[in-house]
């Protein structure tokens, strides 16, 4: 398990570096097109443009943030319990998770697939953006396996007290 914990730790790490990079690449881009409104003429399709980024950033950040325990958790009633209770507890929440973001991910690469096969463009720059939906599918992805290995870890700790 430890194999697999260093994969998926370093795969959501690599990730989250090209989150940074696009998060910086939506700086620079705002902070241009900012100034070309003032100068000149600013760029068309920049909502698009940072929306596809936003949402690059944001399912790229997923499953580090999962890694590193960055993620909103209230633990007032669970930190009460023993720890082989809030061990099953964080089991579940862990197990729950890796569904609901599995049922995601299924249906956001359905949703890839789709405008794929429709040949859809976005409407200002008709650029073709199912790239975009397969990548937001991949950032899930990596959470799902985030919250798989922080399952098998809870599991394992439940089962040993």
């Amino acid at each position: 398990m430890a194999y697999l914990e260093k994969i998926i730790s370093t795969l959501n790490r690599w990730l989250s570096w090209i989150a940074s990079g696009i998060l910086v690449t939506m700086m620079l881009f705002t902070v241009v097109n900012m100034i070309m409104r003032k100068v000149w003429v600013p760029f068309a399709g920049t909502t698009e443009v940072i929306g596809w980024l936003a949402a690059l950033v944001v399912a790229f950040a997923l499953g580090y943030t999962q890694r590193q325990r960055g993620h909103t958790c209230v633990e007032i009633m669970v930190s009460r319990f023993r720890p082989r209770v809030q061990a099953i507890i964080d089991s579940i929440m862990f197990f729950a998770g890796m569904v609901l973001f599995g049922m995601a991910t299924w249906q956001i690469i359905k949703l890839a697939t789709h405008y794929w096969e429709m040949g859809s463009v976005s409407e200002s720059l008709h650029i073709i953006f199912f790239p975009f939906i397969y990548a937001v599918a991949i950032g899930c992805a990596l959470l799902c396996l985030a919250l798989l290995v922080d399952f098998l870890k809870s599991l394992t700790e439940a089962v040993k007290r």
